[in-house]
């Protein structure tokens, strides 16, 4: 099969839902220009390409990127920009905003929104904030208007990010109307038409748990106000419920705050309630170990979980371990080193056209977007991530059946998804007890051989999200062989791979905490377990958090912490399980809490 591109994806999932490219583009981009980008001639920045995969319902979280130092110098310009803000580093903000090109419609309303971002964020001005997001709900869709637009709606594609522009400006009117019914009314009708599109639209997605905890809090807010707090508690559990099966931590604090109020004006007792136990938990670690500055409740901010890669280092890196020269590696491609010598140093990035060929030349098949699987179904995409979730949590049955599914709806001739299959079928079959350890080493192993030289310790390239589970699972077989030492270096040496790169570790989350996870749960110290912490806080993810508390616990065992503060810990632990729907890692913490310990927990 060919190889999907990010615009021949883009036309398939247009034409499957019977969208015009009229109606996808409106606001966003000329018809044209989503023709070249559909067509591969138009290289789109990344805040558009969100925004057109949104408007038809999917994750652009599902991609792994290879992007040129001027797109992802973008990617970070933003997050950058954000972080000014949140720090309340008001020069240095508006420095940012100011470099910010506009280019298209999508950086114009980048920048109003974070115009309105700002002052809210640094001076509370709602009602200024509000009129920065009227412009940048305009500036894409071009007919909005507060009195109607809502009712419209269903008229409309929109992204999420469109939408936390809707949510945000509901924000700004209930802040600064907090006394007036009308207002408040006419917010929630609002909000809940939100949630109708959110529900009808991004249904059973990662965007869905992100947009609807938001909407969530918002009209439970509402509803907190007017004193009808069992509705505030539908309202939140709703949104938790979605964090929860998604393992988002990111917002988690601000819907688990607003469901503990309202129990406690129904009466109910704080020690009868897991929801008071979660957040105080939450509470106590965000206080501890988050950066002060990190957000809680910001609309506009969202969990990190795409991995990215700069297409110069992963070029250099992979014609050095072919020992190719440059003149090898730019014939018939480019007509001198001295262009090929460019791109390696990241001062221009190859044509779409031109990376292909290199790819092809150094025997890797990767695009410039990527999924987890090479497929033109985010349906696919979608069963392989949840293979992904079932591991995690232990279950191996299911993982099994689904990777039978998964293994009927690949092209099996392409080497990254053969790899896929194989490594979930070695995992689950070494975990439900069908295969000898040393032969899902030698299987492992023999996977791995395509981008890591044993002997040398040395890898072709970065090692990208399907290879660092290949690898996290060879270093786990050698601990149960009894070979740690083994395990440890080769967990070093990848760790330092990942660290090496000029890409930062939060725009690799899913790649690094895996790794990072296990390798101190072998022989880490409680600076490595609160700096994973402080990871899973910073990209708002909570893949690894639980576990993450259970080395903590098991740091300070080894250290000959007295009991009772040890109980604390795994008291703690067990809850955490608990709330992010690690059911069998709870049922160890309950039964030694209770049986061991002596400790009742809900």
């Amino acid at each position: 099969m060919e190889f999907t591109t990010i615009g021949s994806l883009i036309r398939k999932i247009r034409r499957s839902k019977h969208v015009t490219r009229k109606e996808l583009s409106y606001g966003v981009c000329s018809e044209h220009a989503l023709q070249e980008l559909e067509a591969d001639r138009y290289a789109a920045d990344v805040l558009m390409l969100d925004i057109l995969l949104q408007r038809l319902g999917q994750s652009p979280d599902k991609f792994e990127m290879v992007l040129g130092s001027s797109l992802f110098n973008m990617v970070r310009l933003r997050d950058l920009i954000s972080e000014a803000v949140y720090r309340r580093k008001r020069h240095l903000a508006e420095l940012l905003l100011r470099s910010y090109p506009s280019r298209t419609q999508v950086d114009e309303m980048y920048r109003c929104r974070m115009n309105a971002f700002q002052v809210y964020h640094m001076d509370k001005d709602c009602a200024l904030a509000a009129k920065h997001l009227q412009k940048s709900i305009a500036l894409t869709l071009p007919d909005y208007s507060y009195e109607h637009f809502y009712e419209q709606m269903e008229n409309h594609l929109i992204s999420a990010a469109e939408l936390e522009n809707l949510l945000a400006l509901e924000r700004m009117n209930i802040e600064r109307n907090t006394g007036d019914s009308h207002t408040r009314e006419i917010s929630k009708r609002h909000l809940e038409l939100c949630l109708d599109y959110i529900e009808k639209h991004f249904r059973g997605d990662e965007e869905y748990a992100k947009l609807l905890s938001k909407c969530a809090w918002l009209v439970g807010g509402i509803c907190y106000l007017e004193k009808d707090y069992v509705q505030v508690m539908v309202f939140c559990k709703k949104g938790i419920d979605e964090l929860r099966k998604n393992t988002i931590l990111y917002f988690m604090l601000p819907l688990l705050k607003l469901m503990v109020k309202s129990e406690a004006a129904l009466g109910i007792a704080p020690e009868q309630s897991k929801w008071v136990q979660y957040y105080d938990i939450l509470t106590f670690l965000w206080e501890g170990y988050a950066e002060k500055w990190y957000p809680t409740d910001s609309l506009f901010h969202n969990c990190y979980q795409r991995d990215y890669h700069l297409d110069h280092e992963l070029i250099r890196s992979e014609r050095e371990a072919h020992s190719m020269t440059q003149a090898q590696l730019a014939e018939g491609i480019y007509q001198n080193t001295e262009s090929l010598s460019r791109v390696e140093t990241g001062k221009v990035s190859p044509s779409k056209k031109t990376f292909e060929k290199m790819m092809d030349k150094l025997g890797l098949e990767k695009r410039r977007y990527n999924g987890c699987v090479i497929t033109n179904s985010f349906e696919v995409m979608e069963l392989k991530r949840s293979i992904d979730g079932l591991l995690m949590r232990w279950e191996y049955q299911k993982a099994r059946e689904a990777t039978q599914r998964l293994r009927d709806s690949l092209d099996l001739d392409i080497w990254e998804n053969m790899m896929v299959v194989s490594l979930y079928e070695i995992i689950t079959a070494k975990r439900l007890g069908e295969m000898p350890l040393e032969e899902a080493y030698i299987k492992l192993k023999n996977l791995a051989e395509r981008f890591l030289n044993f002997e040398e310790r040395t890898f072709s390239h970065i090692p990208m999200r399907n290879e660092v589970l290949v690898v996290n699972n060879i270093c786990i077989t050698l601990c149960s062989l009894e070979r740690k030492d083994e395990a440890i270096d080769l967990f070093r040496i990848t760790l330092e791979r990942i660290k090496n790169s000029k890409i930062q570790i939060k725009y690799r989350y899913r790649s690094f905490q895996i790794l990072f996870n296990n390798y101190i749960r072998e022989c880490g110290t409680m600076q490595d377990a609160l700096e994973e912490l402080q990871i899973e806080f910073l990209c708002g993810k909570a893949m690894e958090f639980s576990l993450c508390m259970n080395n903590i616990l098991q740091i300070l065992s080894r250290n000959n912490i007295p009991d009772d503060e040890c109980d604390i810990w795994a008291k703690a632990t067990y809850y955490m399980f608990d709330l992010f729907l690690f059911e069998s890692d709870k049922k160890m913490y309950k039964d030694f809490l209770e049986n061991k310990r002596g400790i009742k927990v809900l």
